[in-house]
């Protein structure tokens, strides 16, 4: 089960972070210019661009670290049944 939280983990911060960087490329071509003209919405827009960053960075993290403690776990366990057995 771990491994398959992690593996989702992976691709849930692979999109979120694709879907931030998408989202800042298309802000600043110039058909972005025209949405978002207000200061307000911009500092907005960029502080939920980091937190989405962030969020993905946490994410993927998070499934590599689950992946890898599980694959350890599992390679823990054949070892100890090789030599108890």
């Amino acid at each position: 089960m771990p491994f398959i939280i992690g593996v989702l983990a992976l691709v849930f911060g692979t999109f979120i972070f694709i879907f931030a960087m998408w989202r800042r490329n298309k802000r600043r071509k110039l058909t972005g210019i025209n949405g978002f003209t207000c200061p307000d919405r911009m500092v907005n827009t960029k502080s939920i661009e980091k937190l989405l960053q962030f969020l993905a960075v946490v994410l993927f993290i998070s499934g590599f670290m689950l992946i890898t403690f599980e694959a350890l776990r599992i390679e823990d366990k054949v070892a100890n049944e090789i030599t108890t057995g």
